[in-house]
């Protein structure tokens, strides 16, 4: 019996996989509970269809996430801060802090996007950030005084 998966199946396959199973485990175990369906040309068309659609999604989030790289890694932020006597910096620069200052500039990003810990130096940093579709951008940080 061919088969297509609707859901992922443990030792089996992913879903919109095509499959060979024997008769009994198709009927009374894949299709009773709603895992599977038998393949036929509607649904093979259909899975066509909803493949062709994630593709082209995927190819939309792809190209917005490489804009949003190019943005970013086109940017230089420079954060004021203060410093003491000695020149070293009053506390330090947070992930939150760069997070409010990317916002100005009309970026939006999560927390756990940011790959960095507090910068406690003056000077230049780089920062690395995590996108969607496993696409990473470097965010250059000048620290000032």
């Amino acid at each position: 019996m061919r088969i297509i998966l609707l859901k992922d199946v443990p030792d089996l396959g992913k879903k919109g996989d095509i499959k060979d199973v024997s008769d009994g485990y198709g009927r009374n175990f894949l299709i009773r509970n709603k895992l599977v369906e038998i393949l036929t040309p509607q649904v093979a068309r259909k899975l066509e269809i909803e493949r062709e659609k994630e593709e082209r999604t995927t190819a939309t989030l792809k190209s917005q996430t490489l804009a949003l790289k190019e943005k970013i890694e086109k940017l230089k932020l420079v954060l004021k801060t203060k410093i003491g006597k000695s020149g070293q910096i009053f506390g330090s620069v947070t992930p939150t802090k760069i997070l409010a200052e990317l916002e100005k500039n009309g970026i939006k990003l999560e927390k756990d996007q940011l790959l960095s810990k507090s910068i406690k130096t003056l000077g230049e940093s780089k920062i690395k950030i995590k996108l969607p579709q496993g696409i990473d951008a470097e965010l250059q940080i000048i620290i000032e005084s």
